[in-house]
């Protein structure tokens, strides 16, 4: 028996493949095939079970999101123990952002303790391994323009705000 699991599934933003240990989620990616979804897990894949039970609960939350309930990702754990310290702490802030509402990057800095490390803000979203969980997607440049997002491109992310917005303004 392995130590890590997986599962895959198909959204309707991409394909979302999902990496476990006995301690949690240590990944999330989305991705346009099926293929680059299991090769952005990193190669700990290589050595994990296909266990969609051990994924009830992320599946769940995920389906929940999917169907307008933005909100259901914040119920999901996971294990940063072996994240580099600012980005557990950018991680953390970028999960504050409100659904459908978007921060910049130096306000993201800032947030994680450290307001001059913009650019350091950029590389924990960029190396984000819990992409929609942890929504990078809500993060953009200061000059309001959308930039980066290796988890699909800029039309998911674009698409993956837009979806935000309009499951928050049914909320009210």
């Amino acid at each position: 028996m392995s130590r890590f699991n997986y599962h895959m599934i198909q959204t309707p933003v991409g394909w979302v493949a999902l990496l476990g240990s006995g301690k949690g989620l240590i990944g999330l990616s989305l991705k346009p095939t099926p293929q680059e979804a299991l090769e952005e897990l990193g190669p700990e894949v290589d050595q994990a079970d296909n266990n969609p039970s051990g994924f009830e609960e992320v599946l769940s939350c995920l389906n929940k999101y999917m169907e307008g309930d933005a909100r259901a990702l914040d119920e999901i754990e996971l294990d940063l123990s072996d994240a580099p310290p600012f980005f557990g702490r950018a991680w953390a802030a970028c999960r504050r952002i409100p659904a459908g509402e978007t921060r910049s990057y130096a306000w993201l800095a800032s947030e994680a303790g450290s307001p001059l490390a913009v650019r350091a803000a950029g590389q924990a979203m960029a190396r984000n391994r819990f992409v929609l969980i942890v929504p990078c997607h809500r993060v953009i440049a200061s000059d309001g323009d959308l930039r980066g997002y290796g988890a699909g491109g800029l039309k998911v992310k674009a698409d993956l705000l837009a979806r935000e917005r309009v499951a928050a303004a049914k909320r009210g």
